[in-house]
């Protein structure tokens, strides 16, 4: 039997401690103990709907403590008309005392491994717990002024396996190689980079560097890299490389952006769905239909993006996009025939 200081530190708690902050920041009026552990991700697997959920409780008291401790203020309410009965206690963190402190500074390199750290944060699998939970908290009627909260919910977990080795050899200068799957061919080929950065558009990660073998700047998607990210050696030395001048990467960069500004999707979203809410179209003004456009920079990686949502979202155009979608759905399909 695992011990309680075990408890503690499950692998889940961080997941999901960021999304009982997530919930508590969304849900700006409270929330009793009973519908946070029906709806946040991390308790709702364990509730027992009109069962013994004291374990639970447990959990979601230690919890509180361990935000406590970290600077997180979780503030307890018992309405007035309720006297002292401590079952409809609700829970909320006020988003004024969840800010940046005025007296920290940061230099610039700190600034931009934290506009990193949030990109990843922002673009990770666990905006998709934390939104489902907020969706269950629509269902039972329990809406925030706001759901800005939707977007900053990271999916620690699902980080690239190459992600730490690239990020490493950027600050170091180093030069990398790896085995990297072209997308609509399929063949491996083995490319051999100067890493000048790491970039994230529309939830996936790309490094931007220069190709030795092409010479010339090129962008890699981090999931088709499908081997270990190597060091280049000469003899027994690690191979360095310059950076080059600010305004060739700034060329590079402004290139990718134009390229996803000329890509455009057109998708019909079913209201009220996980969808609709995932990409925020409640909170557009005068929203009279359910389209929606997107614009990115793979269409593969939009496509499998795209079917987490199933029957929610159909997709207008471009064609391709929708063949793509379809396609991977029948694989599914096959495998499980």
């Amino acid at each position: 039997m695992a011990s309680k200081e075990n408890d503690d530190f499950d692998l889940g708690k961080p997941e999901r401690l960021f999304n009982l902050t997530c919930t508590l920041l969304y849900a700006t009026e409270g929330l009793t103990k009973n519908q946070i552990l029906q709806t946040v991700r991390g308790y709702d697997n364990e509730y027992k709907e009109g069962g013994n959920n004291s374990t639970l409780e447990r959990k979601f008291e230690r919890d509180k403590s361990s935000l406590r401790e970290i600077g997180i203020r979780i503030e307890s309410e018992i309405p007035k008309h309720e006297d002292e009965n401590n079952q409809v206690t609700t829970y909320r963190i006020k988003r004024e005392s969840f800010s940046w402190p005025t007296s920290v500074k940061l230099t610039p390199r700190q600034l931009a491994l934290l506009n990193l750290a949030a990109e990843a944060w922002a673009g990770g699998s666990l905006s998709t717990d934390a939104s489902r939970g907020i969706t269950k908290l629509r269902a039972l009627g329990v809406v925030g002024q706001s759901s800005d909260i939707i977007g900053i919910a990271p999916k620690i977990h699902t980080f690239e396996p190459s992600f730490k080795d690239i990020d490493f050899a950027i600050s170091e200068s180093q030069v990398i190689s790896f085995d990297y799957r072209n997308p609509k061919t399929g063949d491996i080929q083995t490319r051999t980079l100067q890493p000048w950065l790491m970039r994230q558009i529309a939830g996936a990660w790309l490094v931007l560097g220069f190709d030795e073998a092409k010479q010339e700047a090129r962008n890699f998607m981090l999931r088709r890299i499908v081997s270990k990210v190597g060091l280049v050696t000469e003899g027994r030395e690690v191979r360095t490389f310059e950076m080059p001048d600010q305004s060739i990467i700034d060329a590079a960069v402004k290139d990718l952006d134009d390229h996803a500004k000329s890509q455009i999707a057109v998708l019909k979203v079913t209201q009220g769905s996980e969808a609709w809410f995932r990409y925020e179209l409640d909170l557009v003004p005068n929203k009279k239909d359910n389209k929606l456009q997107l614009n990115y920079h793979d269409l593969y990686v939009l496509a499998e993006q795209l079917r987490e949502y199933a029957d929610q979202i159909e997709v207008v155009e471009p064609k391709e996009l929708a063949t793509l979608v379809e396609l991977g759905f029948r694989k599914v399909a096959d495998l499980h025939a």
